[in-house]
């Protein structure tokens, strides 16, 4: 693979066990990773709660996984017989990368929007425009958007969520981030999502340094998020926060990048 980001440090933040592809993609480019985790995934707080409502999954018509995580922590709660029960039933993924999560483990998704990872993406599908009398559970981290649920409502579905894993702040220390700075060793930023984003300026107490580097963000949606934090300056936007969308969109961003620091030094 050519070293397209020599030189360059790319700060990654995703949560620490779903970063080794990533970082091994930009290693491979000749880039230095400093890992900065700006989000941890743990199991529920109740997870009674989650297995009491998972002893009626044969109740249900259509299960949907609205991520990785939900995938990994929700097949943690089954059991032998609720697992061979989740075979039969209608499977569906926000996104590819998840699809490619339950595949991994057996199952076998048949509503997965052929490009896109939102739940307006998978909103779009024709088999999710007429629900009339179908019951439909969804695996999710605790919180998030309602607009999934609320449209499949609205199409004559009735809709249970079962809460899987918590999406929690870390502790990191941001001394070492710092440091980085202030020996001009961070030269890119990735991130994908906004809520990470925010824990990231909640970590470093908000500084005003960290608004002039550029941001590689995994959304559209995203860049809204940056600009009403304060970030004025060059954003990056791959086309999905999977690990070679964004090291793609990365290496783009490095070859322009380098482009620009080889004019500024050529002597006119």
């Amino acid at each position: 693979m050519p070293e397209t980001l020599c030189g360059l440090h790319i700060v990654v933040t995703r949560p620490a066990h779903q970063a080794a592809r990533f970082c091994q993609l930009v290693e491979q480019a000749g880039g230095k990773v400093i890992p900065f985790p700006v989000m941890d995934i743990a199991p529920p707080q109740n997870p009674i709660a989650a297995q009491t409502l998972l002893t009626g999954l044969q109740d249900y018509d259509v299960v949907i996984f609205i991520s990785a995580n939900a995938v990994r922590f929700g097949l943690s709660l089954l059991d032998a017989a609720q697992r061979q029960t989740l075979q039969h039933l209608t499977l569906g993924a926000i996104g590819k990368q998840t699809a490619e999560q339950l595949q991994q483990h057996g199952y076998n998704t048949s509503l997965v929007p052929l490009s896109g990872f939102t739940s307006e993406d998978f909103l779009a599908l024709p088999a999710t425009q007429q629900l009339a009398g179908k019951r439909i559970l969804i695996f999710r981290g605790e919180g998030g958007r309602e607009l999934l649920a609320d449209s499949l409502r609205q199409r004559g579905a009735s809709v249970d969520y079962v809460e899987v894993y918590r999406r929690l702040r870390p502790s990191n220390a941001a001394t070492p981030l710092k440091q980085h700075h202030e020996n001009r060793q961070l030269d890119i930023i990735a991130i994908t999502s906004s809520e990470g984003l925010l824990n990231l300026l909640a970590l470093l107490d908000n500084p005003a340094w960290i608004k002039t580097l550029p941001l590689l963000v995994g959304s559209q949606r995203m860049v809204e998020t940056a600009r009403q934090a304060g970030f004025s300056t060059t954003l990056v936007i791959a086309d999905n926060p999977g690990d070679e969308a964004m090291f793609q969109a990365l290496t783009h961003w490095a070859q322009e990048y380098n482009d620009d620091r080889q004019t500024s030094h050529t002597p006119s």
